[in-house]
């Protein structure tokens, strides 16, 4: 049985997810940030016939997660998926694999998951000035940042847009910046924040500014404030290079993730 989850579900569906608390980390965020009133997000679970849940599937906004213990997909999930408009698919490969022949006009993109809970190396640069995003204008900065960078689409994005979106999105983690002359030259931010993690997104700095470590800066400045919460961090990586310094910091694979967008 697929159905719906509401207020009453919170308890027994997080208990399934935090169970793989990594792997799980969009949807327990989302659910611990917003609960199941929101109209940009629902949340199924399936049911087994004992009623013990079997999968968890999240759509949040143009964003959809998908989650099971165990590597099967009921292809009962199809007419759910129906019901809603989405340009992104995630979830562990092995899941993912069972998933994608069933859509058309999406794109594969295989990718390393990574957590740490210790950092390996510290980098410390105190000449330099770590900034905490707090205001429009600090948002700001960033999308200037950002704009120089074509990985980040931003140029596609309206300034006020990014900015709203921006301050909305420090209700679910923090973004850091280096401020040089006036400008943000690298950045680094977190989102779906839980009791016990966060996911790194946002790992930035100009073209100009590279090859000074200004990124490792970050990322340890981060590592340290979570580590000290008690709360461990996850990413995604698909660049080996970036794969090598997340790792001398720290970070160790653990699953393959895939995200399927749309063409």
């Amino acid at each position: 049985m697929i159905r719906k989850l509401n207020e009453i579900d919170r308890n027994r569906v997080l208990k399934y997810l935090y169970k793989s608390p990594s792997l799980n980390i969009f949807i327990i965020g989302d659910i611990e940030t917003f609960g199941f009133d929101k109209d940009f997000q629902t949340i199924y679970g399936q049911f087994d016939e004992a009623n013990n849940y079997l999968s968890v599937l999240l759509f949040y906004r143009e964003n959809v997660v998908f989650y099971s213990h165990i590597d099967h997909f009921n292809k009962e999930w199809l007419s759910v998926l129906n019901q809603h408009d989405y340009k992104y698919f995630s979830g562990r490969k092995t899941l993912m694999d069972l998933i994608y022949p069933y859509l058309s006009g999406f794109e594969y993109k295989e990718m390393f998951f990574a957590e740490a809970k210790d950092l390996s190396m510290d980098v410390i640069d105190e000449d330099l000035v770590i900034i905490q995003l707090k205001t429009d204008k600090d948002a700001e900065l960033i999308y200037d940042l950002l704009h120089t960078i074509t990985e980040f689409n931003v140029s596609n994005q309206e300034k006020t847009n990014f900015i709203e979106s921006k301050m909305n999105s420090l209700t679910m983690g923090v973004t850091y910046y280096i401020l040089e002359n006036g400008k943000a030259v690298s950045t680094v931010a977190t989102t779906a924040e839980t009791t016990i993690n966060a996911m790194i997104i946002g790992v930035a700095t100009k073209p100009n500014y590279r090859k000074r470590g200004l990124a490792s800066v970050l990322m340890v400045f981060l590592m340290k404030e979570y580590f000290n919460k008690n709360k461990y961090l996850c990413l995604f990586y698909d660049n080996p290079k970036a794969g090598d310094i997340y790792k001398r910091l720290g970070f160790k694979d653990t699953e393959k993730w895939v995200m399927i967008n749309k063409r």
